[in-house]
């Protein structure tokens, strides 16, 4: 009994699914949104073009001469460190770094060698200097991510900052020193203060000052280097404009 049961369904269930392939096609061109779908237009609607198209991005606005104060009352200033933070996040691009060091370049002057540590930051004609500006980028930011550590800044935390330094160890690593003068040059010393770990065992000063102290080493090798600020960054294999 069981077995003609199963049979008769079986049965039922092959004749639906032939009326539905039958039906299908029939039913498809008659549906306007089905038959949108299936027929191919000449041209994609701009609303089609809109869909995942990201906005251009733009560096925030910010005066980066405001970042180095000469008496600072408060070296941990959050507002301060949350721009410096917001503005190098976009130098990770080669268009994103000709924002910023545009940027810089307006604020440090025609000489770098007045404003060294903005002036680290600003365009360069000579391309060996722009290829070593990521590396005052990266100290900055990791004393900036400290210094919003302290003051528990949202988005704040040890791993970032870790995060950073890792990045640092990598800049660092290989033969990069013997390439740059050796331990004892700027970059050498400034790899090794960049190291300072204290800040995990509560001495966030000790490492707030090596950062900084490596950060104005690089920025008076950068000076010495190419005193002259440029209105675009060389980069090898590409012509600059001074």
């Amino acid at each position: 009994m069981g077995k003609v049961v199963f049979a008769l369904v079986l049965v039922m269930f092959l004749g639906t699914a032939r009326c539905y392939n039958a039906d299908f096609a029939g039913a498809a061109a008659g549906l306007p949104i089905v038959g949108a779908m299936v027929q191919p237009q000449a041209t994609t609607p701009a609303y089609v073009k809109a869909i995942g198209t990201p906005a251009p991005a733009r560096l925030p606005a910010a005066d980066l001469s405001k970042w180095f104060p000469a008496n600072a009352t408060d070296p941990y200033d959050p507002v301060m460190w949350a721009s410096v933070r917001d503005v190098l996040a976009f130098a990770g691009t080669q268009d994103g770094f000709t924002q910023m060091c545009k940027l810089a370049s307006t604020a440090a002057g025609a000489n770098r060698t007045a404003h060294p540590e903005v002036g680290a930051l600003a365009c360069s004609a000579v391309p060996s200097v722009t290829g070593e500006q990521p590396f005052a980028i990266k100290l900055l930011q990791a004393r900036a991510e400290l210094a919003l550590w302290v003051r528990g800044a949202p988005g704040s935390s040890v791993q970032a900052i870790g995060g950073i330094q890792g990045e640092i160890a990598v800049l660092c690593g290989g033969d990069a020193i013997a390439r740059n003068g050796g331990p004892s040059s700027p970059f050498g010393q400034a790899c090794t203060k960049a190291a300072d770990t204290a800040y995990l065992k509560g001495d966030a000063q000790t490492t707030f000052t090596a950062l900084g102290d490596a950060f104005t080493l690089i920025a008076g090798d950068i000076a010495t280097k190419d005193p002259k600020v440029a209105a675009q960054p060389a980069f090898f294999g590409a012509t600059a404009t001074p």
